[in-house]
C-alpha cells in the first residue's frame, strides 16, 4: 500500500512542478519546500528553498533535498544544512554542507560537519551516526 500510494503521488507530481509552500509526504517522512520537482527517470523527487524535513526521530532544515525513491535515501544540501534530534532519549544536533539520511536510520554529515551528542562536540569533515544504537565515527 505504502508503494502504490507513492506511485500515485509521483504519477500526479509528474506533469507539475510546485511552486508554493509545497509538501511530500511518506508513512516515514514529511518534506516541505518552496518547489517540488519529480524527476520521472530517475525516480526522484527534488525540493527547493526553504526545505524542512520532519521524521520520527528528528527534523532538517536546508537549502535544497534530493528523495531517492529507489533505494529510499535523503541528499540535503545547504549552507550549512541543520539536523536535530525531536525525541528525548537520543539528544543531538548538528549541521553541515550535506546531511544524507536514509529509513535505516543512518545520518551522515559531510563538509564542515559539526554535531553536538549528550553535551560532547565533535567537529569533522564527515560524522556518520546511527540513530538506533548511538555510535558515532569520524573522518577528516
Amino acid at each position: 500500500m505504502k508503494n502504490c500510494n507513492l506511485k500515485i503521488i509521483i504519477s500526479f507530481l509528474c506533469f507539475v512542478t510546485t511552486t508554493m509552500n509545497a509538501e511530500f509526504s511518506s508513512d516515514n517522512l514529511t518534506i516541505n519546500s518552496k518547489t517540488i520537482e519529480v524527476i520521472k527517470d530517475k525516480n526522484e523527487i527534488l525540493f527547493n528553498g526553504n526545505v524542512f524535513i520532519k521524521s520520527k526521530n528528528f527534523i532538517v532544515n536546508a537549502d535544497k533535498a534530493l528523495y531517492n525513491n529507489l533505494n529510499k535515501i535523503v541528499y540535503v544540501n545547504g549552507t550549512p544544512s541543520r539536523i536535530e534530534s525531536i525525541y528525548d532519549d537520543n539528544i543531538f544536533k548538528g549541521s553541515a554542507d550535506k546531511i544524507i539520511f536514509s529509513e535505516a536510520d543512518e545520518v551522515q554529515l559531510i563538509g564542515n560537519a559539526q554535531m553536538n551528542y549528550e553535551n560532547i562536540d565533535i567537529s569533522s569533515n564527515e560524522i556518520s551516526f546511527s540513530l538506533k544504537d548511538g555510535k558515532i565515527t569520524s573522518s577528516n
